[in-house]
């Protein structure tokens, strides 16, 4: 058996280079010191294309078939992020890796990975669902997912717009089992963020808004509701493989945009940067119908590389009070929170049609595929179904620092420690309404209301 060659990832070291030098200012003249410092590491196992290539990616470019880092038109385009695809092939470092047991060719759920035919990597982004699966799976650096920090620092140092962080419920304990919710707001704040919010908190209006999809849609025994909350790779899925389940998604936003369009509507002039565990996140906020409510998006492990070139560490910081999401909100982050949130919340809105939710939860793009080719067959005895394309859910996502399994445990504890059980209970849901000018009474969140249509998409067709 041939010895695997030693990993080639050399994106966590990048990624700190080029926040470091981001955040001093000095990003453009130090690229190729930056190429050169990692390039002499590691220059017994890897190439100057490569690693280019790597700092590319990590400053938000696509890769190019030069062994310098920056061509003439890319400052420009760095500064306005590059368009295109998330995820991206650096083909260079496929050279070392045994073209018979590719791992990113073998997790691919919809075999989007392939080699043409010269052998070169490619991604078929018809296919490619963006969950990030094959990027931790490669070993060699060869797939990574273009990062949008560069612009957002000089957002944060220029401070021409306030710039709300809005914190996925996956946060506890990514950056260090001691650090507490508030010590992670005063980082943020330090780095220059206005504010800071847990997206928990808008879970907590999406899950009030599910709750009511759930009782004006599933009326008869062979109704059921897809919930859209969460996780944008299982919308795509149905859309590209499922689409006659698509009548059966609910139209809420996911808790991240809801997000976006609530501060945004309170703050005109607002940026709002999304920080998760997920790298589909990047894609969604693209999206036409969702375009514009989030600005910029972090994965934990990049913001863990701009704390340690600004020298900052959580743990070190003074404990800022969030406002509170529920019980509900908190546990978004795990494979069934959804199903939880929304049936506990049902239970004291409308709970005569509690009796009636029989959820469904699944994570993992195998068994939602299965799942989804059971409802497809007529054979689905749920009628409000929850899909997560990663394992464990949002805490499983690629872009996370802990394990799922220390994650969701985590989480479970957050959650018991909230003040309130469900969003009917939690005060900080209704001075969102009341300054969204809803008054002190919760309303259906759906239709064509105010508040229903900040909480709506509209699907492809």
């Amino acid at each position: 058996m041939s010895k695997q060659p030693p990993s080639l990832d050399l994106r966590p070291k990048i990624l700190y280079q080029v926040a470091k030098a981001a955040w001093e200012g000095q990003l453009f003249t130090r690229r190729e010191e930056i190429c050169q410092l990692v390039h002499n590491e590691f220059k017994d196992q890897t190439s100057r294309h490569q690693v280019a290539n790597q700092i590319r990616i990590a400053m938000g470019l696509n890769p190019h078939d030069s062994d310098t880092v920056l061509a003439e038109t890319d400052e420009e385009a760095l500064m306005g992020m590059d368009n295109g695809p998330v995820i991206v092939a650096n083909t260079a470092a496929c050279e070392q890796c045994p073209e018979n047991n590719r791992n990113c060719e073998q997790i691919c759920p919809l075999g989007a990975i392939s080699k043409d035919e010269f052998g070169v990597l490619k991604i078929d982004y018809d296919r490619c669902l963006g969950e990030g699966a094959c990027i931790s799976a490669c070993s060699f650096g060869a797939l990574a997912e273009k990062s949008q920090f560069v612009p957002l620092i000089n957002l944060l140092q220029q401070k021409t717009n306030p710039v709300y962080a809005t914190v996925a419920p996956a946060f506890v304990g990514q950056f260090g089992a001691e650090v507490l919710p508030g010590q992670l707001r005063s980082a943020l704040l330090r780095l220059g963020f206005t504010d800071v919010v847990e997206t928990a908190l808008y879970a907590d209006l999406i899950t009030i808004k599910e709750a009511f999809e759930f009782d004006e849609h599933v009326k008869t025994a062979t109704d059921f509701m897809i919930t859209s909350c969460c996780c944008p790779v299982w919308i795509k899925l149905i859309e590209n493989k499922f689409a006659d389940l698509k009548t059966h998604i609910s139209p809420s936003v996911s808790p991240m945009v809801a997000s976006g369009r609530v501060i945004k509507t309170l703050v005109p002039d607002a940026k709002v940067v999304f920080i998760g565990p997920c790298i589909a996140k990047k894609t969604e906020a693209t999206l036409p119908d969702l375009q514009g409510a989030i600005d910029y998006v972090l994965t934990f492990q990049e913001l863990q590389a701009i704390f340690a070139a600004a020298d900052i560490s959580p743990a070190d910081q003074p404990e800022e009070k969030n406002p509170q999401a529920s019980w509900s909100g908190r546990i978004y982050a795990r494979t069934g929170g959804v199903s939880e949130a929304v049936a506990a919340t049902l239970q004291k809105l409308v709970p005569r049609r509690a009796l009636e939710l029989s959820p469904l939860k699944v994570d993992g793009i195998p068994d939602c595929q299965k799942v989804l080719e059971q409802i497809k067959q007529g054979q689905l005895s749920a009628n409000f179904v929850e899909g997560m394309a990663c394992k464990g859910g949002c805490v499983g996502g690629p872009g996370r620092i802990i394990p799922p399994a220390e994650a969701t445990v985590l989480t479970n504890e957050y959650g018991s420690r909230a003040t309130a059980q469900t969003p009917v209970e939690n005060p900080e849901v209704y001075g969102i309404l009341a300054r969204l000018g809803q008054g002190q009474n919760i309303p259906a969140l759906t239709g064509e209301s105010p508040m229903g249509k900040i909480l709506a998409r509209k699907l492809s067709e």
